[in-house]
C-alpha cells in the first residue's frame, strides 16, 4: 500500500504541474496583453511599460533568448514567477492590489456557509429517501420516488435559481440578492438541495439496490433475518464506497463555493470571486484558485483511494 500511496502523489504533482503549465499558457500566452485593462490609453505607452514592470509582465516568457543556454536565467523568467506564486499563493489581484490569501480567508467563509450546510443535508436526505425507495421497490412508493428523481435531474439548475429568486422577490423582496437578511443564504441552500437530491436519490437506490441482490442478503433472509435488520445492519454499511467517493470528490467545491448560486444571489464567495475575476481578466486570482482547485481535487481523489483500502478489506492497493 505504500508504494501504491507513493505512486498516487507522484502521479498528482505531475497532474498539479500540468494545471499550472495549462493555466500559464492560456493566460499569459493565449489571453494576450492584459494591460489595456487596467491602464488607461490615454496615458500613453510609458505607462503602459510601468505597468508592466510593476507586474513582472515585461520577462521573459520561459527563457531568455538573449543570453546562450548555459547562462540563461530561468528563475527570471514569467513562466518561473507563475510556478512560485502558484505555490505560494502570493499573487496580488490586478483590480485590488489584495494578496490571494487574504481574499481567500476573507471570502472563504461565506463559500463555506453556502456550501457545507448543502453538503450535509443533500446526503442525509438523499440516503433517507433512497433507503426508503429501495426497502418498497416495486411498489408505488419505489416508483413515486424514481419518477421524481428523473423529474428533478430533468430541471435545469437554472431553472430552480430563476423560480427560487422569483419566489423570494415576490415574498421578500430585500432578502432576495446580497447578505442584507439571512434568508438570502438560506433559500440558495434550499435550491441546491432540492436540484441535487434527484440524481442522489437515483444513484443511491441503484447502488443499495445492486447490494440486495448480493449472496449474503438472500441467505440471510432465507434465514429469516427481517429485511430492516439486514438493510441497516450490513447493506449500507458495504454500499459506502461509492458514495464515500462521490463524498470526498465534493470536497474542492466546498472551499470553492457554487459559481452560479453566489453569483445569481450576490453572496461573495470564492466562486462568485473566479467569474468576476474572468470578467475583468484578473489573471493572478483565477490562476491561483484555479490552482486550489487542482490541489483539493487530486488530493481528494488520492484520499479516495487510500479510504477504499480502509474501509474495505477486501481491497488491496498495490
Amino acid at each position: 500500500m505504500a508504494a501504491f500511496v507513493i505512486r498516487r502523489i507522484i502521479q498528482s504533482i505531475f497532474t498539479i504541474f500540468g494545471v499550472m503549465l495549462l493555466t500559464f499558457v492560456l493566460f499569459r500566452l493565449v489571453a494576450g496583453d492584459v494591460s489595456a485593462q487596467y491602464v488607461n490609453p490615454h496615458l500613453g505607452r510609458e505607462a503602459r511599460i510601468t505597468w508592466l514592470e510593476r507586474h513582472g509582465l515585461n520577462k521573459p516568457l520561459i527563457v531568455n533568448s538573449k543570453y546562450p543556454f548555459w547562462k540563461k536565467k530561468f528563475w527570471d523568467t514569467q513562466f518561473f514567477n507563475h510556478f512560485v506564486d502558484s505555490i505560494t499563493f502570493r499573487v496580488r489581484s490586478y483590480q485590488t492590489n489584495e494578496l490571494l490569501t487574504d481574499i481567500i480567508l476573507k471570502r472563504g467563509k461565506y463559500s463555506l456557509a453556502l456550501t457545507v450546510p448543502i453538503m450535509a443535508i443533500g446526503w442525509l436526505l438523499a440516503m433517507v429517501i433512497s433507503s426508503i425507495v429501495a426497502y418498497y421497490r416495486d411498489s408505488w412508493i419505489d416508483r413515486v420516488g424514481v419518477f421524481l428523481s428523473v423529474l428533478g435531474m430533468c430541471i435545469p439548475y437554472l431553472a430552480y435559481m430563476i423560480i427560487g429568486q422569483w419566489f423570494m422577490f415576490q415574498v421578500a423582496p430585500t432578502s432576495a440578492w446580497g447578505l442584507g437578511h439571512r434568508y438570502n443564504i438560506y433559500v440558495p441552500i434550499m435550491i441546491a438541495v432540492i436540484a441535487g437530491l434527484g440524481s442522489s436519490v437515483r444513484f443511491y437506490r441503484t447502488i443499495i439496490l445492486d447490494e440486495t441482490n448480493r449472496d449474503y442478503v438472500r441467505t440471510a433472509l432465507a434465514k429469516g433475518v427481517p429485511l430492516t435488520g439486514v438493510m441497516f445492519k450490513h447493506i449500507l454499511k458495504n454500499c459506502m464506497l461509492p458514495i464515500l467517493t462521490s463524498l470526498v470528490v465534493y470536497i474542492p467545491f466546498l472551499i470553492m463555493g457554487s459559481l452560479l448560486l453566489e453569483q445569481f444571489f450576490g453572496i461573495p464567495g470564492l466562486g462568485d470571486l473566479m467569474l468576476s475575476s474572468i470578467n475583468a481578466r484578473d489573471v493572478p486570482i483565477v490562476s491561483g484558485l484555479t490552482f486550489l482547485v487542482a490541489v483539493l481535487y487530486t488530493g481528494a481523489l488520492l484520499l479516495t483511494d487510500i479510504l477504499y483500502a480502509v474501509f474495505d478489506p477486501r481491497i488491496r492497493l498495490r
